[in-house]
């Protein structure tokens, strides 16, 4: 019996790059993307909240024929524009037919994030692992010991402290190893100075780890050498889980509507930690199996995706984490391609929102952050603050949003080359801005978008020349001739640069829209310091640290000026790069700051906001686009 033919799969082609990719006609157009391996923003993880994933159709037929007919939850995101063009939501468009798929430059997933700013400091190395060469008895008959007696015996004859005996695992993989029962010399690895976890035939003189910082957005890893103090490569990507979403919730949402996907995401992220690490060793020179000793840092949500542990009770009162204590395990169990038995510790999480990398930041603070009254804030899509005030520690989490990295605004980007990091207005009132350079160090004079730092220069620039309220409603139209008004006469965006001179081909904005969801997520981070500071009576601060790579981009005076941080003389902020980071290479490097960080963990005070009634009216009064102090409630 002949079976008849199926038809053929509907074919979509991602342009740029021409990847192509078959699926099942009613599949959604932004599941070709994610099985093309083809990067789209998808701000909400494809709930059809947020409009990020804004694609334009040029179907061979017509891009009606191509996709199911546009929802009107659908139309309502879209352009209002549409300039003649077929826009739609990758979300929520449904393949019918073969289309080619055209990705504007500002629905594009950043997959080479600008590098994360650390900082380098002499350091002496005190690390968890040792190396060093033992000579091992050959096999006779006299003697008739096994290999793995005589293995420690010269274990014992070699250290001070007798080592514990070898596990089988240990023996197991240096079973393995090319004449592994005739080698003289073997170099041994411990860890805590008794633990065998690796034994190599021959002399292995060079004893590295890997220190890395998981972000909800991007992610670094450091290639260390442990004997020398000294950083031997960074490694930087975007983390690819944002094709679920790119803030904590959007991930925590996906495990809680599809279990299984938190295995995807965490085999997703090993697999950028493999890449980079082996990225970062080949520069460098070092074999996988030299790489012995690894820490990581991240919020808490994506420490629990690391180590497979759902995330779903961070996003449920009472907002705990599943466990809180630091954990060490084995490599090979989580998957990373360094020394099999290799540890890993992740570090602790003392709340549901406050995880390992603001412990991290706060390893980096020497005795003086202890003195006086200090703030350290990581502004984000999570703001984390932590107060320093006359040997208290205290801590709480803002839910900012994704505003602060170009989400949920109308011509908003990543930063990336082409996107507007700075806007001023000078001395003729004319408003100016600048771009973020190619890789090259050029700069293309047409812009794609606004990054997060030029979303807050720009409301700074606007609040100074008071193009812009402190209420945040723009000036009457005609204050300025790059004021634009909608159909009832009122100014409701402001033209930085118009379509002919974009990349995309269309105007770049700053609306009403966007000045109010600058607002909010200022206002929540706002409220949250005043909260935190009043709680532990705290009435002037000597310093603010901004943590973090949007820390490290921001100017203090534009933050003074939209009242991001209480009033401080300018002088007082001060960036300090990827403090979490630095803060994993010190625990790498030195076995006493994993010591410290636990102590830190059981010493901070974390404020839920959540249990404060007092929040929701402090939210409201720090809305204000204002450098004045918020007025006692």
């Amino acid at each position: 019996m002949i079976r008849p033919r199926s038809p053929p799969m509907p074919r979509i082609i991602f342009e740029p790059g021409s990847r192509a990719v078959e699926l099942a006609e009613g599949e959604r157009l932004l599941n070709a993307a994610w099985k093309g391996g083809v990067g789209i923003k998808s701000v909400c993880g494809g709930r059809g909240r947020c409009g990020s994933c804004l694609v334009e159709i040029d179907s061979g037929r017509s891009a009606a024929d191509a996709l199911s007919p546009a929802c009107d939850e659908e139309k309502s995101l879209l352009p209002a524009d549409m300039q003649g063009r077929a826009y739609r939501l990758a979300c929520m468009a449904n393949v019918a037919g073969d289309a080619t798929v055209l990705i504007p430059p500002e629905s594009e997933a950043v997959r080479s994030p600008p590098r994360k700013p650390y900082t380098v400091s002499d350091i002496t190395p005190r690390p968890l692992v040792a190396r060093f060469t033992i000579d091992v008895e050959p096999a006779s008959m006299e003697s008739a010991v096994p290999l793995r007696g005589r293995l420690e015996q010269a274990l014992a004859g070699a250290r001070r402290r007798r080592p514990r005996a070898i596990p089988v695992s240990a023996i197991a993989d240096y079973s393995r190893e090319p004449s592994f029962d005739t080698a003289r010399e073997v170099t041994a690895t411990l860890y805590g100075g008794r633990e065998v976890i690796q034994l190599l035939p021959g002399r292995r003189n060079r004893l590295c780890g890997i220190a890395a910082d998981i972000g909800t957005t991007s992610i670094v890893v450091f290639l260390c050498d442990l004997a020398r103090g000294e950083i031997l490569s960074v490694s930087t990507a975007a983390n690819p889980q944002a094709l679920y979403g790119e803030d904590v919730i959007s991930r925590m949402t996906q495990v809680q509507r599809e279990p299984a996907s938190l295995l995807t995401m965490q085999r997703l992220i090993v697999e950028e930690l493999n890449r980079l690490t082996r990225e970062g060793a080949q520069a460098a020179g070092i074999a996988a199996s030299d790489i012995v000793d690894a820490v990581v840092v991240g919020n808490p949500t994506m420490q629990h995706i690391l180590i497979g542990v759902s995330p779903e009770p961070l996003g449920r009162g009472p907002y705990l984490p599943v466990l809180s204590e630091g954990v060490s395990l084995e490599a090979a169990g989580l998957g990373l391609d360094i020394a099999r038995r290799a540890r890993v510790f992740v570090f602790p999480m003392p709340s549901g929102y406050i995880g390992g990398d603001t412990l991290a930041a706060l390893l980096t603070r020497g005795p003086e952050f202890y003195r006086g009254s200090q703030l350290l804030v990581d502004i984000g899509t999570n703001g984390e603050v932590v107060l320093a005030h006359e040997g208290l520690l205290a801590a709480t989490s803002c839910a900012t949003g994704p505003v602060y990295e170009g989400a949920h605004i109308r011509c908003g980007v990543r930063a990336a080359p082409g996107a507007i990091e700075r806007i001023w207005v000078d001395d003729k009132g004319r408003i100016r801005w600048s771009a973020i350079p190619e890789a090259d160090g050029s700069r293309d004079p047409r812009p794609i978008g606004l990054c997060g730092s030029g979303v807050i220069s720009g409301v700074a620039a606007l609040v100074g020349a008071g193009i812009l309220k402190p209420d945040g409603a723009f000036a009457a139209a005609g204050f300025h001739p790059q004021l634009r008004t909608n159909g009832a006469g009122l100014a409701d965006e402001l033209v930085l640069a118009p379509a002919g001179r974009t990349r995309t081909g269309r105007d770049i904005v700053i609306s009403q829209k966007d000045v109010r969801n600058v607002q909010l997520g200022k206002a929540a981070l706002r409220a949250g310091i005043e909260l935190l500071l009043r709680t532990h009576n705290v009435e002037k601060l000597d310093h603010v640290y901004l943590a973090g790579t949007f820390g490290n981009h921001l100017e203090p005076e534009d933050i003074l000026e939209i009242g991001l941080v209480p009033p401080i003389d300018v002088s007082r902020i001060r960036s300090i790069g990827n403090a979490a980071g630095d803060g994993a290479r010190m625990a790498l490097f030195d076995a006493r700051e994993r010591r410290r960080v636990l102590r830190l963990s059981r010493r901070l005070k974390v404020l839920e906001l959540s249990t404060r009634a007092e929040f929701q009216d402090m939210f409201v009064a720090a809305t204000e686009l204002t450098r004045a102090p918020l007025a006692p409630l």
